[in-house]
């Protein structure tokens, strides 16, 4: 891979970080929040879910206003708001003002989980745009590594201004260090070159493409490949976008999307110091919290190497047995009582590698490679929101189930859910291992 791609493509994912950062650093304050306002379940869950239900809105819209303004402008956006919500969230006077910041980070989110996976995968060449599209997932599970690690050094930290009653604030103030960095970092990298070629400017398409391919010739072929697509396919609208040459395909999409969420990994980084709490070991829950982001970083890194050889489709259908193996052990472990050990850990330490090295892996390079160039914004907008929308059901409805039915049934049922996404992989979803992105509509039909 080129050297001037691949840093492109990490500026773009570094949006996935603060995302990464952002719904994982919530996990470390629910004590202290809970103390601070005197929050009640419900309010808690507020609190919690209020950036998944921001992620919504911002999904909806992310795509609609990159295909019209492009790419760049709207991460640039995106960086902004990320900035307005850390700054907020941190000096928040009260229940109300935290949930409203904490909305407004959602936005953001919502609206970098779709659009950096669009420009990465616009920037990349076919034959390594599943290990460049991965930046994103990598992103992320960095940014959950580093909320753990401020977190737990927050807390262990001696110094005369930290103490219990404004350990949150730091812990969510301090996303405005990567929120700013992006926003600077953003200011180097170029448009996408296929958004430049949809809206006639094609002679500046072709000079990124030129420097992305290291050669004029290739940066020529591609552009012509580009115009020739766009030449064909329809607007981009809502209308467009459900017509029956693409509905079956924004269906998949969008399915897939919300499978993702419905695995529980969300659950697990939100609440692992509620289930933590319900184990017996000489780990505090933040350092068992702290545990869960290495593993989930060194097994997200692992999956590099699998991605771009063996596909997407094997690597799903091989990461969905494996997690649904983990939650029905799990669910063997709290039906049977014993906690009083490590086998939970080692149990959502092996879930967290299935799913870094399969669904982490793939999703959010998927989703944004199966659309066609003319309808990708809109198409993966719709099928990010319904992502969203899932992880918000999945994180309001996960205290409920721990608490009315138990570890047990309640691990069970995504252990059923896990072992049903190998039905629905198999049947609905096909290849896009080394496809272009002007072929891949071919690869469905």
């Amino acid at each position: 891979m080129k050297g001037y791609v691949v840093r492109i493509a990490s500026v773009a994912a570094l949006g996935g970080l603060l995302f990464g950062f952002d719904t994982a650093v919530i996990a470390g304050t629910l004590q202290f929040l809970t103390k601070a306002f005197t929050l009640n379940a419900s309010q808690l869950g507020l609190v919690v879910s209020a950036t998944s239900i921001g992620c919504i809105p911002g999904a909806a819209v992310a795509g609609k206003l990159a295909d019209s303004y492009g790419r760049k402008k709207m991460l640039v956006l995106t960086a902004l708001l990320y900035i307005i919500a850390a700054l907020g969230s941190g000096l928040a006077t009260g229940f109300m003002s935290l949930v409203v910041f904490r909305f407004v980070g959602g936005i953001a989110i919502g609206m970098a989980s779709t659009i950096a996976p669009i420009y990465i995968s616009e920037v990349a060449p076919a034959e390594s745009r599943g290990r460049l599209g991965m930046l994103q997932q990598l992103a992320i599970v960095t940014g959950i590594l580093l909320s753990s690690m401020s977190n737990y050094a927050i807390v262990n930290a001696h110094t005369s201004f930290l103490h219990e009653d404004n350990f949150w604030r730091y812990m969510l103030g301090a996303a405005l260090i990567p929120s700013i960095a992006f926003f600077l970092l953003l200011m180097l990298v170029p448009e996408s070159p296929r958004w430049l070629t949809l809206k006639g400017m094609a002679e500046a398409g072709e000079k990124i493409f030129e420097k992305i391919f290291g050669n004029k010739q290739k940066a020529e072929e591609q552009l012509k490949e580009v115009e020739t697509e766009m030449g064909t396919a329809g607007t981009g609208s809502l209308k467009e976008v459900f017509s029956p040459r693409y509905k079956k395909i924004v269906i998949i999409g969008l399915v897939f999307a919300g499978l993702a969420q419905l695995t529980g990994i969300n659950l697990i980084f939100y609440y692992a110091p509620l289930i933590f709490d319900h184990t017996h070991t000489d780990l505090s829950p933040l350092l068992q919290t702290l545990l869960l982001g290495v593993a989930n970083l060194l097994f997200t890194i692992l999956a590099f190497g699998f991605i771009d050889k063996y596909g997407r489709k094997k690597l799903l259908l091989i990461g969905s047995g494996v997690m649904s193996l983990c939650m029905l052990l799990l669910s063997i472990l709290f039906w049977v009582g014993k906690l009083d050990n490590y086998y939970v850990l080692v149990a959502i330490f092996l879930y967290i590698g299935g799913f870094a090295c399969s669904w982490g892996a793939v999703v959010w390079v998927y989703v944004a490679e199966i659309f066609p160039n003319k309808i990708r914004g809109t198409a993966t907008s719709i099928a990010v929101m319904g992502n969203w929308t899932a992880n918000a059901l999945v994180i309001q409805v996960f205290p409920y189930m721990l608490n009315k039915m138990g570890g047990g049934e309640t691990f069970l049922v995504y252990a059923v859910l896990n072992a049903g996404m190998i039905f629905f992989v198999r049947k609905y979803l096909f290849e896009t291992k080394g496809i272009k992105l002007e072929d891949i509509e071919n690869a469905y039909k």
